[in-house]
């Protein structure tokens, strides 16, 4: 098991988490922070046990958000935990 001290978003995890955070909210307020919290919760589930997941290509490994239709990317590289991408479940992982 790897040990996780850093965390790392790419600009595109950064991106589509902050739209994702903006479309929550406008639906109903507070929606976003409940996202952001079960985002928050799904990271400290990585750094307990990033080897858990499943990979889908290469060192690149999955998991889903509880609550909300979404899953990680990650990647952990040395003590660095790489978010790639905050992804919707009903898009398509080519499309990336």
């Amino acid at each position: 098991m790897t040990n996780v001290n850093r965390i790392k978003f790419s600009k595109e995890a950064v991106h589509e988490f902050r739209d994702s955070v903006e479309w929550y909210e406008s639906k109903a307020e507070g929606l976003g922070l409940r996202f952001t919290d079960e985002l928050d919760i799904t990271v400290e589930r990585i750094k307990l046990s990033s080897d858990l997941y499943p990979k889908v290509v290469e060192d690149i490994r999955k998991i889903q958000v509880n609550k909300f239709p979404y899953s990680i990317f990650y990647k952990i590289e040395n003590d660095t935990l790489i978010i790639l991408r905050v992804f919707h479940n009903k898009r398509k992982p080519l499309e990336w």
